[in-house]
């Protein structure tokens, strides 16, 4: 299985979208409130990376199985909708995408990266934590129906 984890173009933001979607779609009907990656359209995802931020593909034996977001800020970067196709999923494919990210990131001087996790998703928590990334803060959603994590990783 050849598998390569690349930058996306912005002329292939909708095919992150697409991913983004495809991904999400267990979420749908399932989380109060509602992902918000199920809103998002190819024009916020535009806007949210033009200016200091991207989004990569991962291709598995030249198809398309996942993708992910970021945004660099000062300190660290900001990792977010990590996607990955169902029937990719288990074959290392998402750490592979934040990894990515994260070596993105540290050749731009950056040693901080961060992401937030919905607490109602433990898999997901899970998955970070075994990335060496830790809570660093909790938040509730409006009338506290769910609560996330920003999870933190330094070891860039």
């Amino acid at each position: 299985m050849e598998v390569v984890i690349r930058l996306a173009g912005l002329e292939e933001i909708p095919v992150v979208h697409k991913v983004m979607m495809m991904a999400f779609e267990e979420y749908r009907g399932k989380l109060t409130p509602p992902a918000g990656a199920l809103s998002e359209t190819v024009e916020d995802i535009t806007k949210k990376i033009t200016e200091r931020g991207g989004a990569v593909l991962a291709l598995v034996n030249g198809v398309i199985a996942g993708s992910g977001q970021f945004v660099l800020h000062d300190q660290h970067v900001y990792i977010g909708r990590v996607s990955v196709l169902p029937s990719y999923r288990g074959q290392g494919i998402g750490k592979r995408l934040v990894r990515f990210v994260e070596s993105y990131a540290k050749d731009k001087g950056l040693k901080e990266s961060r992401l937030g996790v919905r607490l109602s998703i433990p898999d997901n928590i899970a998955f970070y934590s075994k990335l060496n990334y830790e809570a660093i803060e909790k938040h509730a959603y409006p009338d506290e129906t769910d609560y996330w994590y920003i999870m933190k990783n330094t070891a860039l």
